[in-house]
């Protein structure tokens, strides 16, 4: 009975692991929605996006520049769920959703880390 029940886990690991989709987001609203306006290479991070939208609707900045850091997810929102992209694969004019991760430098445009980053198409 046992080793039918590992088998089962087994089985339903292997399943969620080739589907290759991901957990989503965080529940929360994003702390910014716009669109990837630069890129810039990062000293000990990733890198950086500036991103650019508009403030209100569920949001709260209208500009950021976000670190992406080794710790940072980024997705891709797709029709049967998310997929991991690498901070290589994004690009000026993305869609994107970011959810800020630790401390905001309130300056402008706001300075923040972040912990989840999802392209939308």
């Amino acid at each position: 009975m046992r080793t039918r029940s590992l088998a089962v886990v087994a089985v339903l690991s292997a399943t969620l692991l080739l589907s290759g989709c991901l957990p989503g987001p965080p529940s929360a609203e994003p702390s910014i929605r716009g669109t990837i306006t630069s890129l810039t290479p990062g000293d000990g991070n990733l890198g950086a996006i500036m991103v650019e939208g508009t403030a209100g609707a569920g949001t709260s900045y209208d500009k950021a520049s976000v670190n992406v850091t080794g710790t940072t997810k980024v997705l891709l929102r797709g029709a049967d769920g998310y997929g991991r992209l690498t901070y290589a694969e994004l690009k000026v004019g993305d869609a994107v959703e970011v959810w800020f991760t630790g401390a905001v430098a309130e300056s402008y445009p706001v300075q923040a880390t972040g912990g989840t980053i999802v392209v939308v198409p």
